[in-house]
């Protein structure tokens, strides 16, 4: 064997015991490392198992003390509502003492008026006695003239009641007089009765309206002129045609008003030409039969 192979050989053991020697350092290391670990985790484990122990411990700890502060909350809220009624019962109190104190004042002003009342009272009554016995004679004489007065009243209303019973038979023999004169074709109506004994007034107006009637009606005129000017239900006009070219004026009948109002009249054809019939647009005049 040369040298060469001979210092590769011994190179070889000797990196042999070193790679040797480096496992064994490696291997001591991995174990102790391994337990440190272990005893690590096993502190560590500990520790956060102390930790929740610590953090429930806490945890309660707050709850407690939340509760107990605010039952103090609680407690200091009911003692500061009871303060304020105290204070405000004490404050009524004090009240009710001044009142109290004013009321007696009053009162002993009121017993020293009341005295003094009484004695002008007693004086009024002794006064007043004296007063009511002529206040007694009064009322005595004003009984007597109420009694005469009832007397006189009853008398009046003997006599109002046969004047009622006389004002009823007039109402119902009026009433009986009315359905007569309506019988017999006359009108109740104190205008109507006016228009028949006094003649109407010179007018002149136009007619504004006809309406022919049937068989059994009467034709009916309607005229320009009406209350104002004078005319009341029952006057009679004259119904004509005034000339136009070389046609002469027509007399075409008499109305008697059956209906005024103050600028309108409504009459009923009382008399009829032959030779010619009422129209719209002819005159109505009171002047023909003046």
């Amino acid at each position: 064997m040369s040298f060469l192979g001979k210092l590769l050989v011994g190179l070889q053991l000797f990196l042999s015991i070193m790679f040797l020697i480096f496992a064994g350092a490696v291997f001591s290391t991995q174990k102790n490392w391994k337990a440190a670990k272990e005893s690590v985790d096993a502190n560590y484990t500990k520790l956060e198992a102390d930790k929740k122990q610590v953090e429930e411990a806490f945890a309660a700890y707050k709850t407690r003390l939340e509760i107990d502060l605010k039952n103090e909350q609680q407690r200091a809220s009911n003692a500061e509502g009871q303060v304020k009624l105290l204070k405000d019962q004490v404050d009524a109190a004090d009240k009710e003492l001044v009142a109290a104190k004013t009321e007696r004042d009053e009162q002993r002003e009121l017993a020293k008026v009341s005295v003094e009342e009484a004695r002008q009272r007693r004086e009024e009554a002794l006064l007043q006695r004296g007063i009511n016995n002529e206040m007694q004679k009064l009322l005595n004489e004003k009984n007597d003239r109420v009694k005469a007065l009832e007397d006189i009243k009853f008398n009046l209303q003997v006599a109002e009641k046969a004047l009622q019973d006389k004002h009823s038979k007039l109402l119902t023999d009026l009433s009986l007089f009315q359905k007569i004169i309506a019988a017999n074709g006359l009108s109740t109506d104190p205008q109507s009765v006016a228009g028949l004994q006094t003649p109407p007034p010179a007018v002149d107006g136009e007619v504004l309206e006809t309406k022919r009637a049937g068989r059994s009606g009467s034709d009916l005129v309607e005229i320009s002129i009406g209350s104002d000017d004078g005319l009341a239900e029952g006057h009679k006009l004259s119904v004509y045609r005034s000339q136009q070219g070389d046609r002469a004026a027509k007399f075409l009948g008499d109305i008697k008003l059956v209906y005024v109002t103050a600028d309108r009249a409504v009459g009923v054809v009382i008399l009829r030409a032959k030779n010619g019939v009422i129209e719209r647009g002819d005159n109505v005049t009171s002047k023909l039969g003046q």
